[in-house]
């Protein structure tokens, strides 16, 4: 069991208010976008043309009304990509930052793995999780900005490791989504049909794999497991990924492989 990888993934427990994530814009508008993918390779100049034209008054007025009074940090994931490192999330940070006289957490907290999420399966997501490290200001509020959210584990990753550092984290805004994704937080109901379905079963072998129960899993990670035809499928899919990343050179979880 890869033990030392285990401690470094931070999921902490959702609130029942934890709020939706708040979208920009559509993937197919991103896409067609010239600048998109010179922005998601490291290109900051084609990230700032991205990010005028496809962020959203509507969304940071939504922004501001989550926000409320307070004075959070805006903390951009910096994610490693197999072109190089995307400058989406910094852009998106300042702008924002701007439009809501804000500050932008001065890239103390990075991450620090290569996981080669863009456009990967579900399995693969799940079992090269994304690690983060630096200093979090104890007390303080954070709003995470990303890209996109697809399983939205990434930003649950860095969600954890702000709140287990000493930060709250009250927001999260990306420019595009998964289909279904922006509820970001795993459902009551969600939760419940997972018991239902695979008992503890489950959720010793997510404890054992990767260091946190099935309560801190996301929505879409939830409803991604509730689609599989048992928990033998998952172990196995989830083993099979694991294996393919390292055949990568990408770190993995080490999956739990024996019967409960």
């Amino acid at each position: 069991m890869n033990t030392g990888q285990q401690k470094e993934i931070h999921r902490t427990p959702w609130p029942v208010d934890f709020p939706d994530i708040v979208i920009h814009t559509t993937v197919e508008e991103r896409d067609a976008h010239p600048c998109y993918k010179a922005a998601k390779a490291g290109d900051s100049v084609a990230a700032y043309e991205l990010v005028k034209d496809t962020i959203s008054d509507l969304a940071v007025a939504q922004l501001r009304e989550q926000i409320g009074g307070r004075k959070p940090l805006l903390v951009a994931v910096g994610a490693i990509e197999q072109e190089g490192f995307n400058a989406i999330p910094a852009i998106m940070a300042q702008e924002i930052a701007s439009r809501l006289n804000l500050d932008v957490e001065e890239s103390s907290i990075v991450q620090s793995n290569r996981v080669g999420h863009t456009r990967a399966r579900a399995a693969h997501r799940m079992v090269t999780p994304a690690i983060f490290t630096g200093k979090v200001c104890k007390g303080a509020d954070y709003v995470i900005i990303d890209d996109h959210v697809g399983l939205g584990g990434t930003i649950a990753n860095l969600r954890g490791f702000i709140e287990d550092s000493g930060g709250h984290v009250i927001a999260v805004s990306t420019l595009t989504e998964s289909r279904d994704s922006r509820n970001l937080a795993l459902r009551p109901e969600t939760l419940e049909a997972l018991e239902r379905r695979y008992g503890q079963e489950l959720d010793e072998f997510w404890r054992s794999s990767f260091g946190h129960g099935v309560a801190t899993l996301t929505e879409a990670e939830g409803g991604n497991l509730l689609r599989q035809s048992s928990f033998d499928v998952i172990r196995t899919r989830l083993a099979k990924a694991a294996d393919e990343a390292r055949k990568r050179g990408l770190p993995a979880v080490e999956i739990n492989r024996s019967e409960a």
